[in-house]
């Protein structure tokens, strides 16, 4: 951009050199002019687009209307490019903000890719209040990102140094979502290599690439194209258990929603029974599965197991329920 800039400048300046050399050998030669009243007859022209000194030969005439119209493209050129210079510097202003507020984040996810896909898994974490960066090579996408209030940066995802930049070594995931299952694969071997502990999801597109990603280091990999199918299944097999789950959805804004919650170390729940707390009415939601820290799942639990720390509890409920059920968990 300052190359370019550069050039332009340079640009200019030989233009107006040139009409400025033009404008006073034509009065030289055709008003028989001094230099120095050459070159002020031009300097005027050129400015104020006025012949004040009234040439009477011909080609004189020619050369001040080609002057005038030629200061006037200049002119044009210039504002067009101070256009440009302005919006650039409001771009690199914008670009800044969004990369302070990146390098103050911790605890965060990063997004690769903004398409199709990568822009749904931004707008659920938002609605979750998660924070988030979304990567993409494509600015025309960043601006619409941060058009709805996403961090966004024009990074391409499969360098390090672009993962490195949004904070990866301070990260808890990152959702590998391009559209291409070889660039996902780029993607989560540099995650991994930058951040061996952090939690990788991503996409595949084809089903005999699930293995590769994961033995590169995605703990999750997702078929949009299958998920999406699954669905369609349901929706034509089961269409009133679709109906239910779609029902609590209003204008795009879930209000019933699963969440798994780590039970802490100093936890009210910790040494007692679930019943106990359901009964009580403490959790607010409902309990659906416990992933005991000693690795058993049990599902629909019946209220009489004891809860430890370090067991995962699935919540299903409203979100406000779910805000209090994690004060009471963790």
């Amino acid at each position: 951009m300052e190359h370019r800039n550069q050039k332009a400048i340079w640009w200019l300046i030989a233009i107006s050199v040139s009409l400025i050399t033009v404008g006073t050998t034509g009065f030289l030669q055709f008003e028989h002019m001094s230099f120095s009243n050459a070159l002020y007859e031009t300097l005027i022209i050129l400015l104020a687009h006025n012949d004040f000194a009234a040439v009477s030969d011909p080609r004189a005439r020619i050369l001040v209307v080609f002057l005038i119209l030629a200061s006037l493209g200049l002119i044009a050129y210039l504002l067009k490019w101070l256009a440009e210079y302005m919006m650039g510097l409001t771009s690199n202003v914008r670009k800044l903000r969004v990369k302070a507020k990146v390098d103050k984040l911790s605890g965060h996810y990063i997004i690769c890719g903004l398409g199709r896909v990568g822009s749904q898994v931004a707008g659920e974490m938002f609605h979750e209040g998660v924070p988030f960066v979304g990567l993409d090579k494509d600015q025309t996408k960043v601006d619409e990102a941060i058009a709805k209030g996403y961090l966004a940066m024009a990074y391409d995802s499969t360098v390090e140094d672009s993962l490195t930049e949004v904070g990866i070594e301070r990260a808890s995931g990152l959702v590998a979502c391009l559209g291409e299952d070889s660039l996902n694969l780029f993607v989560v071997l540099a995650a991994r290599s930058l951040n061996p502990h952090i939690y990788i999801v991503a996409r595949a597109n084809r089903p005999e690439n699930e293995l590769k990603l994961k033995r590169a280091g995605a703990d999750r990999v997702a078929m949009p194209y299958q998920i999406g199918g699954y669905h369609m299944a349901s929706m034509a097999l089961r269409p009133n258990v679709v109906d239910y789950m779609d029902i609590m959805t209003k204008n795009g804004v879930t209000e019933l929603e699963v969440e798994e919650m780590l039970v802490g170390d100093h936890s009210k729940l910790a040494g007692h029974r679930l019943g106990k707390a359901l009964a009580d009415g403490e959790i607010g939601a409902t309990v659906i599965a416990i992933n005991g820290v000693d690795g058993t799942s049990r599902v629909h639990p019946t209220g009489q197991e004891v809860i430890y720390p370090g067991d995962r509890l699935i919540i299903l409920g409203a979100k406000r329920d779910l805000t209090s059920a994690s004060e009471l968990i963790r």
